[in-house]
């Protein structure tokens, strides 16, 4: 009987040993998790024009960057009314790889059934990605697709078989 007591004091103390052990990793292991401040475009609401929201993303290559910089353009800044939401609140609306500083993003055609039509909205749309993602390090050009299939236009006004660079006159 005190052979199994001491042998409970033993995986006892272990399990509270490797708890403390795994803590101080994590502790240490998030107080270097590098973020980065960066520009996110998105539309004035009364001047339709796209204007830069810092934004503290984390750092974690240039893939998952590009991908944490999508998922602020769809969080977007509802409790801002001064921003005008163009990209529905969807965390499946976009998909991005990164290949050759190129930026390959996917947008489901959802994004298009639900969009304001106008040339101007499809240009602020496309621009928000476009300038957001570029300030990426990494990524110079973007490139769409909508449900992995290369389209001709947006929504009839941008050409989307083009590699966008980004235009902050937009």
């Amino acid at each position: 009987m005190r052979e199994k007591g001491f042998n409970w004091f033993y995986i006892t103390a272990a399990v509270v040993f490797l708890t403390v052990c795994a803590s101080v990793f994590l502790i240490t292991h998030a107080a270097r998790l590098q973020t980065e401040e960066i520009n996110i475009y998105f539309v004035d609401a009364e001047t339709l024009r796209l204007t830069p929201v810092k934004t503290t993303i984390p750092h974690a290559g240039t893939e998952k960057t590009a991908r944490y910089v999508l998922d602020a353009l769809i969080e977007g800044h509802d409790d801002n009314s001064k921003i005008l939401r163009l990209i529905p609140r969807d965390e499946n609306c976009m998909t991005v790889k990164v290949k050759d500083s190129i930026a390959y993003v996917d947008l489901k055609s959802s994004i298009l059934k639900t969009h304001p039509d106008g040339r101007d909205f499809e240009i602020l749309t496309v621009y928000s990605i476009v300038n957001s993602l570029t300030n990426v390090d990494g990524i110079i050009n973007v490139r769409f697709t909508v449900d992995g299939e290369k389209q001709k236009d947006f929504m009839g006004y941008v050409d989307m078989r083009e590699t966008f660079i980004p235009d902050y006159c937009v």
